[in-house]
């Protein structure tokens, strides 16, 4: 911006009469004026300044809106989802993470090196793609140092204890063992990136950039107005101001009306685009070994690589069917995909049966 800014300046000089060459230029740098140009380069990088320091809170923004409505009951659910307590447990065998209807079991080898920001810890793993995010206003001290220490000390090495057992399962639990396909991850990318509040933002983001792009011209005239050292009177100036507006206003909205449809018109294309590409990254760093994955009357036990979790029933809010793959939000903001292929009839008939019985409510998105 600040080039094109530099070569308007050099164009007017250039095309304002006269013999132009780079000696001419030289000469004439003298009796140049520097107090537009250098206005709307501090304005460009004031602009830019300001963008930076409100990046956090546009990327908190898009992060939300990407989660969807908080608990994952969606907007009509009627579930309140309030607090969830989490109990968290280090020790010899790995980390386990107890909350109401879940059990969960990662080891040692599956948990990466510890990070940290100001505010948080975070103990990203190999099992999923969200870390465990554990804000330190919650920690004692003591609890921060002793969770550095166990990170730092075992993470990512062979356990030195053994992990306990796997939670017991029912004798006519259904099983079987599931991985995703790139093709399958797609429709769940694109879940995420078309709820409510994504769509919401999109038009938000659109409606900012319609009004602040259309008063610039308003903007930019008000300003060479001010830093013009021979500058008519305020008096004056006024009316012809408000009639130069008035005249050009709408040029400015339309084109930035077709831009903003353009984008509308290409997004489900980039969309779509975007998701194979993110699937078929997520399958390219995934670990090649399938999930193990039982359902019963208590729920569903996932197990994979030496992780294991039992999620009951009631942990899930609703079901959702795409094609072929169900889809199990629960109430923070996850979700359990189960592509049905996987199932031998009978099997698959059982696990409907199963989850229409403990989660009833449906909803179909294509």
């Amino acid at each position: 911006m600040w080039f094109f800014i530099l070569l308007g300046a050099v164009s007017g000089w250039a095309t304002s009469g006269g013999r132009r060459s780079l000696s001419a230029f030289w000469r004439d740098l003298s009796g140049f004026d520097p107090l537009p140009l250098a206005a709307y380069l501090v304005l460009i990088t004031l602009a830019l300044l300001a963008f930076y320091a409100l990046h956090p809170w546009f990327a908190r923004r898009r992060v939300r809106a990407l989660m969807g409505p908080p608990g994952g009951g969606g907007q009509d659910s009627g579930h309140d989802p309030g607090p969830v307590p989490v109990r968290y447990r280090l020790d010899g065998a790995g980390l386990t993470q107890t909350a109401p209807h879940l059990v969960g079991f990662v080891p040692w080898p599956r948990i990466r090196d510890l990070a940290e920001d100001r505010h948080h810890l975070f103990l990203p793993t190999e099992i999923g793609d969200v870390p465990i995010v554990l804000p330190k206003a919650s920690l004692s001290p003591e609890s921060a140092a002793g969770i550095r220490r166990w990170m730092q000390a075992c993470a990512g090495r062979t356990a030195p204890t053994a992990p306990p057992a796997e939670p017991a399962t029912g004798p006519e639990a259904v099983r079987a063992t599931m991985r995703l396909t790139p093709e399958e991850r797609v429709p769940i990318i694109l879940r995420a990136l078309e709820n409510p509040l994504a769509r919401r933002a999109r038009l938000t983001g659109a409606a900012a950039w319609l009004v602040g792009l259309t008063l610039l011209y308003p903007a930019l005239l008000a300003m060479l107005w001010a830093v013009d050292p021979d500058r008519v009177p305020f008096s004056d100036a006024l009316p012809l101001f408000v009639e130069m507006v008035a005249s050009d206003f709408w040029k400015p909205a339309i084109g930035v009306a077709v831009v903003i449809a353009l984008f509308f018109a290409a997004h489900p294309f980039a969309r779509r685009w975007l998701a194979r590409e993110l699937a078929a990254q997520l399958d390219a760093e995934e670990s090649p070994a399938e999930a193990e994955i039982v359902i019963d009357e208590a729920g569903l036990t996932t197990a994979k690589d030496g992780a294991h979790a039992h999620l009951g029933w009631p942990l899930f809010r609703r079901r959702e069917r795409i094609g072929d793959l169900m889809i199990l939000p629960m109430r923070w903001d996850e979700m359990l995909p189960v592509p049905l292929r996987i199932f031998e009839p009978e099997a698959r008939a059982r696990f409907e049966a199963l989850a229409e019985r403990h989660v009833p409510t449906e909803t179909r998105a294509q």
